[in-house]
């Protein structure tokens, strides 16, 4: 069976959460003035960023020959990941960091979501056999070691699992490294993502075609290069729409790093304010 029940899941979550975001949010709010940086909101936003770049590379490290697997990537580096970026969340929750807290929330819902736009194109393009394989199911037997056994129910949940993390965290980093754009900024995006998809695993080690599928020998016009634009076109939009409406304040990490470091930047110790201490003279 080419398409999964479980395919069929996932999309259908993904298109329902898109669905209820841009219904709650017909239209694009204007943004709010950013807050006052400092340099521990710097920090925590690059702490963040560590979650946002390990879930998609323990993959691309996997594949890389002579190095760890994907069983030991995930338990030693994913899970940690994510356990960090938990902490790193609270804490920006419990100091009142509300462009961060905004930014890894927003970011991870709608990077989830907005799978569902690429996979609802993906899956056409595996159906037509453009694709040589159904990504989540290999990204499952992979992380739980069953490649030799094939894929199961278990496999492909955990696969997806995966697979749907990667978008949110493909989300987060857009979140954290450029705040919020115009709609067009998660095409980009999307085209910079495929231009990785191109050049890095899995596609070029693990379906072996090639960088951006030249190695089938049809050129830029095969079935992998278009089978995979198409997808990664439709989530970049999706993501664009999405993050515009609910990403509350312009400014990209490096206007975060120009302002954090200036002299009159808040200090980057914890105050009593922020930690909501009642100080003499306060409420």
């Amino acid at each position: 069976m080419l398409i999964t029940l479980n395919d069929l899941i996932f999309v259908a979550l993904g298109l329902a959460i898109m669905g209820i975001g841009f219904y709650r949010r017909r239209t694009v709010p204007a943004p709010e003035p950013a807050p006052p940086a400092s340099r521990l909101e710097l920090f925590l936003t690059g702490l963040a960023c560590i979650p946002a770049g390990v879930g998609p590379n323990v993959l691309v490290v996997a594949l890389t020959p002579g190095m760890p697997e994907m069983p030991i990537l995930v338990k030693w580096a994913l899970i940690p990941s994510i356990a960090l970026l938990g902490i790193v969340w609270a804490v920006a929750a419990r100091l009142g960091f509300h462009r961060l807290t905004n930014r890894i929330w927003t970011g991870l819902w709608v990077g989830f979501a907005c799978t569902a736009a690429l996979d609802s194109v993906r899956l056409i393009s595996f159906s037509l056999g453009l694709l040589p394989g159904n990504l989540p199911r290999m990204f499952g037997v992979l992380i739980l070691n069953t490649m030799a056994q094939g894929p199961t129910p278990l496999s492909d949940f955990v696969g997806s699992l995966y697979h749907f993390w990667v978008s949110a965290s493909f989300g987060l980093a857009y979140t954290l490294l450029v705040g919020r754009t115009r709609w067009w900024g998660g095409l980009i995006w999307g085209l910079i993502i495929e231009v990785g998809m191109m050049t890095t695993p899995p596609m070029v080690v693990a379906m072996d075609t090639g960088y951006f599928g030249l190695k089938l020998g049809k050129g830029l016009l095969n079935g992998v290069f278009l089978g995979s634009l198409v997808p990664h076109i439709s989530f970049g939009i999706a993501l664009g729409l999405l993050l515009e409406r609910y990403s509350r304040h312009r400014g990209s990490i490096l206007k975060l790093i120009k302002e954090a470091v200036s002299p009159g930047a808040r200090p980057s110790v914890l105050s009593g304010q922020a930690l909501g201490i009642r100080t003499k003279g306060g409420l």
